[in-house]
């Protein structure tokens, strides 16, 4: 990684206007195109994550490189052969990532079920992302009936407030304006999301950066777009293309959001003059925001498209696994090395099967309720992550998260493995996927309680950095105390790692 053009000794090159057909001939090959899967997408974000892209086995592959690692931003896709693409390109980040210890970069973003389907079973950890978001285009220029009159009623209120004018977007017309309305917007949003400081400086910034890209090349890089001015004032712009012959997408939307009902007046006026001749309005996805999460959900979507995000299946022995009886660990070699797991965020279909760990792994009154669990499974301050083992369920752990003035902490609640199943290893592999989930995020800090004549698990987590801050008298028990564990976890900027932003509709 020391070499002044390190991607250039695999064959990469950075993303120029001239490469447009060869990717929009390439993602034809996909049947289903998310938002992610075009070129637009792709162009805007190639300095702010630094992009870089190859051919492989007439495949296109573009490579991420955005916080030091190299990830795969989306799969290969094309005519050529995805298995052997995906092979080749997660060599090429083994082999750059190795030299910083950057490992976990090995990954593939932006997995549609279509992909995933293609590739091998067991080849790979999958978890699920956050997918996009479908809804009727017709629906959306109306907005009829019940579930949609507060956005009907926001926007014909502000149709009678102001002198709208709306007009095509035209760079050497609109651009300036609009970079002054990305000001505002970028000023305005800080005030709204509660996030992580530094992720939120580093995500806001990066997309300040693609939107003006895209304002400055939507005509060449296949972008339509609007604008919109309230009594003389421009007070949003939004730009979108098709994703197929029945799909439009839209990429980007900005308002003023002191300007009330501009949002859902934009977003509707711009699916009526431009996108009317399409079947669906494609969104993109939520990034995993709650009020972003929040307001698309509102406009009652007809559909989600699932993303994934997938990890190579590594061979090596995973060490040390939990007794989620005892809370102890088992300090015994794995006598069998999985080769084939899936770790991912669990939902309400999980339910059953988290409810039989459940009861099988913790005593009462500490094993969760039913009720208990479905509020956890739809809280957005906690997660559950499943391990999925031979087809089955066998191992979960739950997060809570607490926000803080200063930033975000959690707390690792529990972890459980089915009895059948210990002995290998996958009480760590959860402990480092709920880490690695952590950082991610940009969580700062997260605790645990451990029993004090553990040393087995506290050996553990020393190991992953947590230190014992305090002692928890009787917390087990009569004479049988808990060690507080805490440990900070070294952030990982959160930046946006889809090809374009997915602005919400209602300018979330």
């Amino acid at each position: 990684m020391g070499d002044d053009d390190p991607f250039g000794s695999y064959g990469l090159k950075s993303i120029c206007l001239s490469d447009k057909p060869v990717f929009d001939q390439c993602l034809s090959f996909c049947s289903t195109r998310l938002s992610d899967y075009t070129f637009a997408n792709t162009f805007v974000w190639r300095q702010a994550i630094h992009l870089h892209w190859k051919l492989i086995h007439d495949c296109i592959c573009v490579f991420a490189n955005g916080d030091g690692g190299l990830t795969m931003l989306f799969p290969p896709i094309g005519p050529g052969d995805t298995c052997a693409a995906v092979r080749e390109s997660l060599a090429i980040c083994d082999d750059y990532n190795a030299e910083g210890r950057l490992e976990q970069w090995t990954r593939i973003e932006y997995v549609s079920k279509e992909i995933l389907d293609r590739l091998p079973a067991g080849g790979f950890v999958v978890e699920p992302m956050s997918g996009d978001y479908v809804y009727s285009t017709a629906s959306m220029i109306d907005l009829p009936g019940g579930d949609l009159a507060s956005k009907r009623q926001a926007r014909n209120r502000f149709a009678r407030r102001y002198e709208a004018h709306i007009e095509t977007y035209d760079p050497r017309r609109h651009a300036d304006e609009c970079l002054e309305m990305l000001k505002l917007w970028h000023t305005q949003g800080d005030e709204v999301h509660a996030e992580p400081k530094g992720a939120i400086a580093t995500k806001r910034s990066r997309e300040v950066a693609a939107t003006a890209e895209a304002l400055a090349l939507a005509p060449q890089i296949g972008l339509t777009g609007m604008v919109l001015y309230a009594s003389g004032r421009l007070v949003g712009f939004t730009l979108g293309e098709m994703l197929d012959a029945n799909t439009c997408s839209i990429a980007i939307e900005k308002t003023d959001r002191e300007c009330v009902g501009s949002a859902q007046y934009i977003f509707s006026e711009f699916c009526r003059r431009y996108w009317s001749h399409s079947r669906f309005c494609n969104v993109g996805d939520d990034w995993d925001i709650p009020t972003l999460a929040w307001t698309k959900q509102s406009y009652r979507p007809l559909c989600r498209i699932e993303k994934f995000v997938i990890r190579p299946v590594r061979s090596a022995a995973i060490p040390a696994p939990l007794n989620p009886l005892s809370g102890e660990l088992v300090a015994t070699t794995p006598d069998e090395t999985p080769t084939s797991f899936e770790l991912y965020r669990a939902g309400l279909s999980d339910i059953d099967a988290l409810m039989a760990l459940e009861n099988q792994s913790f005593a009462q009154p500490l094993a969760l309720t039913r009720r208990q669990l479905r509020y956890l499974l739809r809280s957005p301050s906690a997660s559950v992550h499943v391990l999925r083992y031979q087809g089955r369920v066998v191992g979960d752990a739950l997060l809570l998260r607490r926000r803080r003035k200063d930033g975000v902490s959690a707390r690792l609640y529990s972890i459980a493995v089915d009895a059948s199943c210990r002995g290998k290893g996958f009480g760590r592999a959860l402990l480092t996927n709920c880490l690695d989930v952590l950082k991610a995020e940009g969580v700062d800090r997260v605790m645990l309680e451990v029993d004090v004549e553990n040393t087995a698990a506290i050996g553990l987590y020393e190991s992953f950095g947590f230190r014992r801050v305090r002692r928890l008298k009787d917390y087990y028990g009569p004479s049988r105390d808990g060690w507080k564990m805490h440990a900070a976890i070294v952030p990982i900027e959160d930046k946006p790692t889809v090809a374009a932003q997915q602005a919400a509709p209602a300018g979330a």
